[in-house]
């Protein structure tokens, strides 16, 4: 008996059709783990309200830019999958997934998932349990075994999509990068022709172009940990003109953002993300123009997180902003305040109270508080309690950690046109305040206008050995942080801020060419970082490890063009003047240009004249950080003997040339702006920055001081 296709049954066929293809844009990748070996896994989620049918939707880390393999050249007969441990892989035929559900996909077998987590995994790579469905080659070969797996120690994507079989394009679900960016794609502009009926190619529409396409980490994360989606609206992510089903650009979701580390959760909804590390920096609650700045990492999302604002002549809260839908700027600040500071929130005139008062950070809805409640620790990241001359309050000193002190905005009797804020920038650390000081605003902006105050109070400048001895217990105990690998905490988060263009903060300025790059994280860039006193020189990785304190330490540290730290390599310092290679100089920032080039030869390596005086002092600084005193750290020293510069000697030179540099090339607003951002930091300084004149006492003299020799001329009536 034939069935008759009326209109209405044809509307309903279409509609059902339309619907299946609409849920799939459901479908997120919730869950990644890449180590252990053992328990890599991917999970996959359906946050909409209905079963999806995964019979067309395939899973793929099989894409290699720069080898020009990509994921969408299997419409073709193309794509990856099956060699260098990359899998192609598509859902078995009838698979489906539940409204609401969670299903993994382990990378290593349903054994080795299950001796990991104490449960099976939904599907596997490998056929290693017949009890649990494998997943099928989405090309022939495209599925290697057990040698299948995820990059755990540079970069990699995932990539999770649509196709019908039938049609030129495939339609992007989720897609998520992390590490250096080698494997990241971009589809823009790229025309293919799949197994359609006309030959015609489709074109796909712009992605974010793989340079800069966000990440969530620049490496690894921890064994036994996992990266979770904490935002099932894929956060900031454009969501028209893009390749995927409901027209999302899948390549543009701020993934540093939406998803965290933690415990994994393999076939279940993730735990609750911690809050992230953000800090009141800077208050200004006296004056026209008041303000509140946040600081932490950079474009990270304040999404959860609420302000509050307490009454100290009551304790009470006077005022709430919820700061959801807002994020930190790329040099992680988000400011709250006055209309004409042009801040990321408004803050109405002459809202801020003058003190006793408290201003706190809570990562907790804002439907939690209600104006006149009283003062509460709970779900707290953050406070300040302050004043402009009043007595301290004991109910809003609770708020913070115990000794803390109460802020007087006030204490330099200039409170109308001073803040307070973190000095140096961002130091102190949650809930404590003793690093607070009353300076000139910098809102919005690196808190670099603090005094040094008593920084070099136990600088003894008596003759060279008591300034080099006192300055070097002012400076060795700097912060260090990991060479690579520790996403948004090590050299590349430090050198990303120090060395950033002026002009341009997405970008990051060389010390040698003279040009600037798009900063994308770490890894394989056009920019790598140079060791100024070359590692090879004292404190190479192999020898004290790769994090040690003197190859991770910013003062020398510094971005460069890959091929000029190359032409460098570990050349001595000196002059060059027969016989030289240029490495010539761009114009930039209105130095460098025709004829003013470094220069070099078989020894050595002569910086062009802008930067001779910042390498000359950066060397000073070693040699008075580094004496040997401390477990692991060597004692590096300056000569003039050139015989003495060899692999593994802790010596560097050239002294006197180096000392000429100093005088030629004077500090300038640019080293001055650096040295506070590495000490923002790392917590020291350089103090041949700061105090040139102690270059002449320490390396110059023989001994003498400066200081020393004023009174010994004019000691005994010799005026």
């Amino acid at each position: 008996m034939k069935i008759k296709h009326t209109p209405l049954f044809i509307a309903f066929a279409l509609l059902s059709a339309f619907s299946v293809k609409a849920n799939v844009a459901d479908l997120l990748i919730s869950e990644i783990a890449i180590t252990p070996t053992e328990g890599e896994f991917i999970e996959i989620h359906n946050k909409g309200g209905n079963v999806i049918d995964l019979t067309d939707v395939y899973l793929t880390d099989a894409t290699y830019d720069n080898g020009g393999v990509y994921y969408y050249q299997l419409v073709d007969g193309g794509g990856g999958g099956g060699g260098y441990a990359d899998f192609y892989a598509r859902f078995p035929t009838g698979a489906s997934i539940a409204p609401g559900a969670y299903q993994t996909i382990a990378l290593n077998g349903a054994i080795d998932f299950n001796n990991t987590y104490g449960i099976n995994p939904t599907y596997e790579i490998a056929d290693t349990d017949g009890g649990v469905p494998d997943m099928l080659e989405a090309r022939s070969g495209s599925i290697d075994g057990l040698n299948s797996g995820l990059t755990d120690y540079s970069g990699e994507v995932v990539i999770l999509l649509h196709w019908d079989g039938q049609t030129d394009l495939m339609q992007d679900l989720d897609y998520v990068l992390w590490g250096d960016r080698v494997e990241a794609v971009s589809k823009t502009g790229v025309s293919i022709d799949g197994p359609d009926a006309d030959s015609t190619p489709s074109t796909y529409l712009n992605d974010i172009d793989r340079t800069i396409q966000p990440i969530i980490s620049a490496g690894s994360h921890a064994n036994g940990t996992s990266w979770q989606r904490s935002d099932m609206n894929e956060g900031n992510e454009t969501t028209t003109g893009g390749n995927g089903i409901s027209g999302h650009d899948e390549t543009s979701e701020d993934t540093n953002n939406t998803f965290f580390e933690d415990t994994p959760t393999p076939n279940a909804a993730a735990g609750n993300p911690p809050a992230p590390q953000i800090i009141i920096n800077e208050v200004d609650a006296v004056g026209s123009a008041e303000f509140i700045e946040l600081t932490g990492p950079a474009n990270v999302s304040t999404s959860g997180i609420t302000l509050v604002m307490y009454d100290g002549a009551t304790d009470q809260i006077y005022d709430v902003y919820d700061l959801s839908g807002y994020q930190l700027s790329a040099d992680g600040y988000l400011l709250i305040g006055d209309a004409g500071l042009s801040p990321d929130i408004v803050l109405p005139a002459s809202s801020l109270q003058d003190g006793p008062d408290a201003v706190a950070i809570y990562y907790a809805d804002a439907s939690q508080f209600t104006i006149g409640d009283g003062i509460t620790s709970t779900d707290i990241m953050d406070a300040l309690v302050y004043d402009s001359g009043q007595a301290d309050d004991a109910g809003l000193l609770a708020l913070i950690n115990n000794g803390e002190p109460q802020i007087n905005e006030n204490e330099n009797a200039d409170a109308t046109n001073q803040s307070m804020a973190r000095c140096p920038n961002a130091s102190g650390g949650s809930l404590n305040s003793s690093t607070y000081q009353a300076v000139d605003p910098t809102p919005g902006l690196l808190n670099n206008l603090c005094p040094i105050g008593d920084y070099y109070a136990t600088a003894d400048d008596t003759n060279a050995t008591t300034l080099r001895n006192s300055l070097h217990e002012i400076i060795d105990d700097h912060t260090s942080f990991p060479y690579s690998n520790d996403g948004n905490n090590d050299t590349w988060e430090v050198l990303s801020f120090a060395d950033e263009d002026p002009t341009d903060p997405s970008k990051v300025w060389m010390i040698y060419k003279n040009n600037s790059y798009t900063y994308n994280g770490g890894g394989q860039q056009l920019y790598n970082r140079e060791h100024t006193w070359p590692q090879s020189y004292g404190f190479s990785s192999g020898a004290l490890g790769s994090d040690n304190t003197a190859r991770t330490d910013a003062h020398h540290l510094m971005m460069s063009d890959v091929g000029y730290n190359g032409n460098r390599g570990n050349l001595y310092f000196d002059n060059c003047d027969s016989g030289c290679t240029n490495d010539v100089t761009t114009a930039n920032h209105g130095q460098g240009g025709p004829g003013i080039n470094n220069k070099y030869d078989s020894n050595s390596y002569e910086v062009w004249d802008f930067r001779k005086g910042d390498i000359a002092r950066a060397m000073f600084y070693m040699d008075v950080r580094y004496s040997g005193d401390i477990s692991g750290e060597v004692d590096l020293q300056l000569t003039d003997n050139a015989g003495l510069i060899n692999t593994g000697d802790p010596y560097m030179g050239l002294l006197s040339t180096l000392i000429d540099w100093h005088n030629q090339d004077p500090v300038d607003s640019y080293e001055l702006e650096r040295n506070e951002r590495v000490y923002s930091y790392q917590g020291n300084r350089n103090p041949f920055i700061d105090h040139p004149e102690w270059v002449e006492c320490i390396f110059v003299n023989g001994g003498q001081c400066t200081t020393a020799v004023n009174d010994l001329i004019f000691e005994n009536g010799f005026e």
